[in-house]
């Protein structure tokens, strides 16, 4: 009898252990808590432990729903991701002070695909930019000449289709998309693999609002990027395509449009720190290894600039048309390309503190 008592306790007890046990996997397969408590366990070491996925000033926090796509590492202190169903890409990488290397920087500060926009200068103390496409950040190391860097793509690009409407209403620019909430996930990602890495960073404040995207304006108009170009050179040149200006700008571009002669446009590019090492890496002119010059349509120009161990990189592209296409009963020479450029590239190294600034000579 006590035997049988004792099997059927046992029994019992075994039963309610399985009960209690199906009932634990089922709240942690099934319940928000054990969801946020798996995907913040997964988060300690996906793509390095680096991505600001909690709450924060910078950032409001990732969904504990999103996928984690893919994790690699190209090398040491470099991480590639890809997050959610749209497989945002994420890059995050600690860059080395002074040359890292050609594979390294093209594993880490990825090309600009698919560009609408201008690259914006984020703004509130912020290196970096948005392009419509992407945002970029870096961070500057104290006491050292190491930097963190940081890509994130968005879930939804601009595309050309979308232009009209974002030139046309460009305040309505960015609610209708995820950019802002891409950007600070960019800031406070770069913000948490400084502190992982060591870096003591100065960072810039929360943002509440991406800039104002401008559309083109009349030339004599310019205050951006393109002001104080010498636009009497050439009565043609009407329109300008620009940035505000930033000091905090780690890419500048200005462009000019000769809108009823020719559709190229004159294209000036001023980029600092490494990302003027990927231009000059991923270019064929010999930008990348003088200091200045010109070749054809292309003039190039450089400048050392506070911070950097590498030297700042200006670029000049003149459309082969403006030497060619003129009114019936019109006909001169190309002028106003070297003279822009120069003092494209003299303002923005002034603004951004470079010295010993190398010019291509006149022709």
């Amino acid at each position: 009898m006590i035997r049988r008592t004792v099997f059927r306790w046992s029994a019992w007890v075994a039963g309610v252990l399985v009960l209690g046990l199906l009932a634990t996997w089922i709240w942690w397969r099934e319940s928000e808590t054990a969801a946020r408590w798996r995907f913040e366990d997964a988060m300690k070491t996906y793509c390095g432990g680096v991505l600001a996925y909690e709450k924060g000033p910078l950032f409001d926090g990732l969904g504990h729903e999103i996928e984690l796509r893919s994790d690699y590492s190209p090398r040491k202190n470099a991480h590639t991701c890809r997050l959610g169903r749209s497989r945002r890409e994420v890059v995050v990488a600690l860059l080395p002070g002074g040359d890292p290397g050609p594979g390294e920087l093209k594993d880490t500060l990825p090309p600009l695909r698919d560009k609408v926009l201008l690259p914006l200068p984020l703004g509130g103390g912020w290196r970096g930019w948005i392009d419509g496409s992407s945002a970029r950040v870096l961070l500057d190391c104290r006491g050292s000449a190491d930097r963190v860097a940081v890509t994130v793509e968005m879930t939804s690009p601009l595309r050309e289709e979308d232009a009209e409407k974002v030139f046309a209403e460009p305040e309505m620019m960015w609610e209708e998309t995820d950019h802002l909430s891409g950007t600070r996930f960019a800031l406070a990602t770069a913000v948490k693999a400084a502190g992982h890495w060591g870096c003591e960073a100065e960072t810039g404040k929360p943002l509440t609002s991406l800039p104002e995207v401008t559309r083109d304006e009349e030339a004599e108009r310019a205050d951006g990027t393109c002001a104080g170009l010498p636009f009497a050179l050439d009565r043609r040149l009407d329109i300008v395509w620009e940035t505000a200006v930033d000091r905090s700008a780690v890419y500048e571009v200005c462009e000019v449009e000769a809108a009823h002669y020719f559709d190229d446009r004159y294209t000036f590019t001023a980029r600092f720190g490494p990302y003027a090492l990927a231009a000059r890496r991923g270019s064929h002119v010999h930008h990348s290894t003088t200091e200045a010059g010109a070749k054809g349509g292309t003039l190039w120009a450089s400048a050392r600039c506070p911070g950097d161990t590498e030297r700042a990189l200006f670029t000049g592209y003149i459309p082969p048309k403006a030497a060619t296409v003129w009114l019936p009963g019109e006909k001169g020479e190309e002028t106003f390309g070297l003279p822009a450029f120069h003092e494209f590239a003299k303002r923005s190294a002034e603004r951004h503190g470079c010295t010993d600034l190398r010019l291509p000579k006149a022709r």
